[in-house]
C-alpha cells in the first residue's frame, strides 16, 4: 500500500495559517512592516509604526460526510499604524493585507480542498476594549471552509 506524502504534517490550520504568513511576508505592498505570526505577548505588538498580525482563532467541524470532515478555519489579521497619519494608514495597511490573504488561495488549495463559502472576511474592529495600541488599529476576522487531504 502506497501513502501520498502528508501535505500538512503539522495539520490544516496551522499549514494554512503559515502559508498567509509567508504572503504576507513577501507582498511588495507591505513592504517595511513587521508581520507578526500569532504574537505571544502583548508587548510584541508595541514596537514598531507599521505592524501586521496574523492570529489563530479555532478550527470547528461542520460535517463528517464524505471522505474527510469539513471543517471551518478562523483567523483574524490585524494592523497597527503608528505613522503621523494613523487611521488612514491602518486602513490603507488592512487593505493590502486583506488582498494578499485573498490571493494566497491558490497556494491553500495546494494543501487542503476549499469548501463551500471558501474564504469570508467578517466583522472588523476599530478598537479593543481596554487596548491602546497608540495608533490606528484595523483587526479582520476571516474563516474558511475546508476539507484535509487524505
Amino acid at each position: 500500500m502506497s501513502l501520498k506524502p502528508d501535505t500538512c504534517p503539522q495539520g490544516a490550520p496551522f499549514a494554512i495559517g503559515a502559508a498567509i504568513v509567508a504572503a504576507l511576508r513577501a507582498d511588495p505592498a507591505l513592504d517595511g512592516v513587521a508581520v507578526l505570526d500569532n504574537p505571544a505577548r502583548a508587548s510584541a505588538l508595541s514596537e514598531g509604526s507599521r505592524i501586521v498580525f496574523f492570529e489563530d482563532q479555532r478550527d470547528t467541524p461542520i460535517s463528517n460526510e464524505g471522505q474527510s470532515p469539513k471543517r471551518t478555519y478562523s483567523f483574524a489579521v490585524g494592523v497597527i499604524n503608528r505613522t503621523t497619519v494613523p487611521r488612514e494608514g491602518a486602513h490603507a495597511d488592512y487593505r493590502a493585507a486583506k488582498r494578499v490573504v485573498k490571493a494566497s488561495m491558490p497556494a491553500i488549495e495546494q494543501l487542503v480542498r476549499i469548501e463551500g463559502r471558501g474564504l469570508l472576511e467578517g466583522e472588523v474592529h476599530y478598537r479593543l476594549e481596554n487596548i491602546d495600541v497608540g495608533g490606528g488599529l484595523v483587526l479582520g476576522m476571516f474563516t474558511l471552509d475546508y476539507r484535509e487531504p487524505k
